[in-house]
């Protein structure tokens, strides 16, 4: 079976112009061949269409058509343009839906087509020059102001319209350009920015006429990085326009349905030859039918097709059609797929002269040569060179999708299986021995090109063309791997353990592999300090200071072995357990370092790229054997991790969690041994949180309780169940406190009686070694309790200070001076304070109650700072009656100020929070009765404010209401009840309720009053709903209609008397929507605001003065018309008027009456007789000898010929009053 039996070829062979649709043949041509996917029907429906009709009213934009070279794009646009133009178009679409919905706008339009070239006009002078040219055929006068003349160019085009209109009155006008972006690529910024300003004007002038702009682009204008330069004009441009983009399943739909269009019968005998071949393809199956409609090009063909970044004329239909044409006479292979895909496109690259003006694409071409010239002439598996050439092509056509050419991105196995189809007779259809010649083949061609040009990515499997790979780096690595020392490799065994680790740190010795280390003392969760060794215990240096433990990893290769005794804080790794597998990787990782520290320039680059590779391939070996590849030697037992473990292991952790669990493991019974009575933390203690520990830990004795300071305040024993500080369980704090009690009286227990120096940057305290952090810690706890003071060189903390303690430097709290124990309470001032605050005195006398008493006095204080802050809100606020203050400027900063001594003295008693801090108790008995005289003011404002609240709704109201209503009773009885108001606050001690309620029902009574006044002016001076209605009727009347109509005659109709008649209708305000209870909260009515102090006249009798007032115009002008007409140098004139203006007129010149409707037609007649119409004659006889000369004329000579005859009879004349006549 050959190719041709199985398609029904139509080649797309030649790309369409867009200017071609102009002649009928060609576009109905256009129309039938069109071939239109479901999706390209959606996108036409739901974003063309609306854009382009206008019988709907929507916010029409501008049109953008997107696609590629050869993708169908002048086409589509050709097609939907014949349709505007042309509704007879419509019978030959093919597609249903498409063909329905498009009716709306089917013969509605009269067509501008043309292409851009190479031009170094303006976009706006190109386009505004094709307009007139296609006006001027049109034998419509009018040209475009240039930019220079005019600020913009939608009133132009506004104008230009309404001639147009006059002509085509039921038509729209479609303006489409194709080539545009070519054209806008080649711009400077300035002229990009004028061009987009342009564009954006014909997306506007869609909106307000019946232009409409559609514009073809090979890229999205909005999604293209080159244009980034004047993002803020393409935005504004794009909100005029809406793009469709031809997609890959558009041009799917295209090759299958018209280039390769089969029958029944024909796709039958495909899919039986394909279903035999679908063990070997992932999707074959699955995607069979797609595979069917598209024989003999494969859907990756396309979908690579449309990713190449070569310039856009890639063509893809015309390319597949030449693809096809080629193959037609060809048999349909019988142990093949016949599947052509994307590595068949190389030969139209690589044969196209044109391509290798591109750098890149011409350094691909010759890398691509190269092998494939290698491949021709060397390969040693000749049953496989097809294939292998296939692969070459396919690699260098991938190459060009990738943006960057260097970028390691390529082809798999199984890419290339399933997207070029590749095959090769086997014995068995198996995907598995498939994909396993495959890979034979890419070996043997690695081989054949010795590692030039092509490279395998790890990483993610691919094989790409590598055009910077002219040295075969893998033998250079081998060659230097079959020689490398195990010293060497012992080096670059520690960095991979380093980088296992994700150790970042630096040596703590340069040179000696020794570092710094931290290991978590897991059965108290806290960090302890050490080294770590790479190397044996001979190498090592003596680190200093001392720490608690040492960590070797011991050289895995040569015959350096440490069997000498070890010490209690020593664990050893040692790498004992491993394959040749890792080996490998480590000595590999260990060569091309060597070669990347002896190389330069690219070359070590491209090492150190390599050695990470083996690198990350040693580590990840490592993680995966973690448990068993190292033995573990702690006093004098020698195990794997896995048994050190045991079953502690954790799922998903690191190598380095792994050595640290195991070292801690080892090294807890030395550390319990060391120190025996450190504290458990129930929260991780680090060297880089301890300070954060510290702080949250002092804070939540401050009082700012976090779940962090609870947890390291139990960890000492200071809380109790309910996490409240209590230190007098803590055997810490009971140790410290027992210190201080053994000393005499007025004594102190100083800072060298607590700790001692157990390094040379390393303080402890004597009994528990703790850390300085948590000994201060327990310090603050006592001195929460009153049970010590703390004394640093700045400061001496008691009980009332902790906030204050928090808020200081850490570093002089860690370096206190000595502590000691704390005075008693003063009794009688808490008494005294007791009693002012209504509280039992006998509570704060009794030590067993102070607790309870303290509670108390804290929640009275915060009941009469309550009571200060609203009496403090109400004179910092608005505190006047009808205009007038409540109380006067000087009495009202006395309050203010008293009342802020009163709060800020409440507010530092809140200290004083548990009985052991009332023993810094300082104020006196005076200083409180003081004090608390304030609240005579407290309550003298509580007076005032309830005042306030009860008359001033109405106060507010009435002020508003006196600034509207001028009535003078009303006015007297508001003056007089003001007047009583001010009498009353000078005294405010008399206020009561008896003389709150009779004022405000005294207030209620005015501002009721107020209403029905109010209500009466508003009837008079707004219209109802029926004089609304009758409103209405005038404005959209005939009357008026007409009369407005003939305002666009010019001097001929005097306006003013129209224009004062209108201004007078439109000034009489509407308003039936208000009712009593709108006036409740508000002076004015809320839906017209009518205020009768603004004097407007009444409505009453003015709807009929105006009709009766537009009736007379109406006369009157009918009048001036008709003596206008019948002047004999106007009706001599109508016969050369056009045949719907003469038509127009015959109403006024038989009946002497106007029109039933006035329309443009009428009043651009008018408007010709009025400026005087000039009629030229010419004969036959003229034209003959003018225009046809004597003899044979070319199209182009008669056209010259016909121009300059017009332009030597108009010469000197208007245009536009210009009539000729044939004698």
């Amino acid at each position: 079976m050959k190719y041709k039996d199985l398609v029904n070829f139509d080649p797309v062979e030649s790309i369409i112009k867009l200017t071609d649709t102009n002649k009928k043949q060609d576009a109905e041509r256009f129309v039938r061949t069109y071939v239109m996917s479901d999706s390209m029907a959606d996108a036409l429906i739901n974003i063309v269409l609306p854009q382009l009709q206008f019988e709907n009213t929507v916010d029409n934009k501008g049109i953008f058509i997107v696609g590629n070279y050869g993708t169908g794009k002048s086409h589509l646009m050709s097609v939907i343009s014949a349709i505007a133009e042309n509704k007879d178009m419509l019978d030959l679409m093919k597609n249903e839906r498409f063909k329905k919905e498009a009716e709306c706008i089917a013969g509605k339009f009269e067509v501008l087509r043309f292409e851009i070239g190479a031009s170094k006009m303006d976009l706006r002078d190109i386009v505004t020059r094709e307009i007139e040219k296609d006006l001027y055929k049109r034998e419509i006068e009018y040209k475009i102001p240039s930019m220079e003349e005019v600020s913009n160019t939608t009133d132009s085009l506004v104008e230009m319209m309404n001639l147009f209109q006059e002509k085509y009155p039921d038509k729209g006008y479609l303006i489409v350009v194709d080539e545009l972006l070519d054209y806008l690529r080649h711009l400077s910024e300035q002229k990009m920015v004028l061009a987009l300003t342009f564009l954006r004007e014909m997306g506007e002038v869609s909106k307000v006429t019946r232009i409409r702009f559609m514009a073809g682009l090979q890229e999205s204008l909005f999604e293209s990085g080159q244009f980034s330069f004047v993002a803020d004009s393409l935005n504004r441009v794009k909100a005029r326009f809406e793009q469709i983009m031809i997609k890959k399943q558009d041009i799917s739909y295209v090759v299958s349905e018209r280039i390769l269009k089969k029958n029944e019968r024909q796709k039958a005998w495909i899919r039986e030859h394909l279903v035999k071949f679908g063990p070997l393809y992932k999707n074959l199956a699955d995607r069979l039918e797609e595979y069917v409609n598209l024989f003999p090009i494969h859907p990756s063909y396309i979908e690579t097709f449309e990713k190449v970044y070569i310039a856009e004329k890639r063509e893809v239909l015309k390319t597949i059609s030449i693809t096809i044409k080629n193959l037609l006479e060809k048999e349909v292979p019988e142990d093949d797929t016949g599947i052509i895909s994307y590595d068949s496109y190389w030969d139209f690259i690589k044969d196209n002269p044109g391509m290798k003006s591109d750098a890149d694409i011409r350094e691909v071409i010759e890398k691509s040569g190269v092998l494939e010239s290698l491949i021709e002439h060397s390969y040693t598996r000749p049953q496989y060179k097809p294939m292998a050439k296939r692969i070459i092509y396919a690699l260098s056509v991938k190459r060009l999708t990738t943006g960057d050419i260097h970028a390691p991105l390529g082809l798999t196995v199984d890419n290339m299986k399933d997207d070029l189809f590749l095959y090769t007779p086997m014995p068995e259809m198996e995907e598995s021995f498939l994909k396993t010649t495959i890979e034979t083949v890419m070996k043997e061609i690695l081989k054949t090109v010795s590692g030039q040009f092509i490279t395998y990515n790890r990483d993610n499997e691919q094989y790409y063309l590598d055009l910077k790979k002219d040295i075969d780096y893998d033998a250079k690595i081998q060659a230097r791997a079959d020689f490398i020392e195990d010293e060497d490799i012992n080096k670059y065994y520690y960095s991979i353990i380093l980088k296992a680790m994700e150790w970042e740190r630096p040596e703590y010795v340069g040179g000696r592999r020794i570092y710094q280390y931290e290991l978590i003392w897991e059965e108290r969760n806290v960090e302890r300090r050490g080294y770590l060794f790479m190397g044996l215990p001979n190498e090592r240096t003596t680190a200093q200071p001392p720490r608690d433990f040492y960590i070797y990893f011991l050289p895995p290769y040569g015959n350096n072995r440490h069997d000498g005794m070890t010490q209690p804080d020593e664990v050893y790794f040692e790498f004992v357990n491993r394959d040749e597998k890792v080996d490998e990787y480590i000595r590999m990782y260990a060569a091309t370092m060597s070669m990347y520290d002896m190389s330069s320039g690219s070359s070590k680059s491209v090492y150190y790229d390599k050695a990470m590779a083996y690198q990350k391939k040693a580590v990840e070996w490592i993680l995966e054997h973690i448990k068993e590849c190292f033995e573990v030697r702690y006093d004098g037992e020698c195990r794997t991790i896995l048994y050190w473990l045991k079953s502690r292991a954790a799922v998903e952790v690191t190598i380095k969690d792994y050595i640290d669990m195991t070292a801690s493991t080892c090294l807890s019974p030395y550390f319990a041994e060391k120190y025996p009575d450190y504290p458990r933390f129930s929260v991780l203690v680090t060297q880089k949180n301890t300070r954060e520990l510290f702080k949250s830990a002092i804070n939540y004795i401050a009082g700012k309780k976090t779940d962090m300071g609870a947890k390291v305040l139990d960890s000492l024993g200071l809380l109790d169940e309910d996490k409240n500080i209590s230190p007098e369980h803590s055997k810490y704090a009971k140790h410290f406190i027992n210190l201080i009690n053994k000393l005499p009286e007025q004594q102190v227990l100083n800072r060298d009686d607590i700790f001692e120096w157990v390094n040379t940057d390393e303080e402890l305290d004597k009994k528990f070694k703790l850390e300085p952090w948590w000994v201060v810690v327990i310090m603050a706890s006592l001195i929460y309790s009153g049970d010590i003071t703390l004394t640093t060189s700045a400061k001496k903390y008691d009980a009332t200070m902790l906030e204050e303690m928090a808020a200081d430097n850490t570093a002089d709290l860690l370096q206190f001076k000595h502590c000691q124990r704390p005075m008693d309470i003063p009794i009688e001032a808490l008494k005294c304070l007791f009693k002012y605050l209504e509280l039992p005195p006998g509570q704060i006398t009794n030590p067993n109650t102070r607790a309870a008493a303290v509670e108390m006095m804290l929640k009275r204080i915060d009941d009469i700072i309550g009571k200060i802050i609203d009496a403090q809100k109400f004179m910092y606020g608005e505190i006047n009656i009808w205009g007038k203050p409540v109380i006067n400027e000087s009495k009202k900063q006395n309050y203010k100020e008293a009342l802020l001594r009163f709060r800020d003295f409440l507010d530092s008693l809140k200290k004083y929070n548990t009985p052991a801090k009332l023993k810094n108790f300082k104020p006196t008995s005076g200083e409180i009765e003081d004090y608390f005289k304030a609240l005579e003011i407290i309550k003298e404002l509580n007076i005032l404010k309830s005042f306030k609240q009860e008359i001033d709704p109405y106060a507010s109201y009435l002020a508003s209401a006196e600034l509207v209503l001028k009535d003078e009773a009303w006015g007297k009885k508001v003056a007089y009840i003001k007047q009583e108001i001010e009498s009353i606050l000078k005294e405010p001690g008399g206020i009561d309720d008896d003389i709150s309620r009779r004022l405000t029902s005294r207030l209620r009574q005015i501002k009721d009053e107020y209403i029905q006044k109010y209500m009466e002016l508003h009837k008079k001076h707004r219209l109802d709903l029926s004089g609304d209605e009758r409103k209405k009727k005038i404005l959209n009347g005939n009357i008026k209609q007409n009369l407005e109509k003939l305002t666009g005659i010019k001097d001929i109709i005097p306006q003013g008397k129209f224009k004062e008649q209108i201004d007078r209708l439109s000034s009489l305000k509407v308003c039936f929507a208000l009712i009593e209870d709108n006036m409740k909260n508000t002076a004015l009515c809320p839906h017209c605001n009518f205020n009768p102090a603004d004097g407007e006249r009444a409505v009453f009798g003015e709807l009929d003065s105006i009709e009766d007032a537009l009736d007379k115009l109406y006369e009157e002008w009918k009048n001036i018309l008709v003596n206008f007409i019948d002047d004999p140098r106007v009706s001599e004139n109508i016969s050369f008027l056009r045949e719907e203006q003469q038509k127009a007129l015959k109403p006024l010149i038989n009946s002497r009456t106007l029109p039933e409707k006035v329309d443009a037609v009428f009043v651009s007649a008018i408007n010709d007789l009025s400026r005087g119409l000039e009629k030229i004659e010419v004969s036959a006889r003229d034209i003959e000898s003018k225009v046809f000369g004597s003899g044979p004329s070319t199209l182009e000579d008669l056209k010259k010929r016909f121009m300059d005859f017009l332009d030597e009879i108009s010469r000197g004349r208007d245009a536009g009053k210009i009539r000729i006549i044939l004698k």
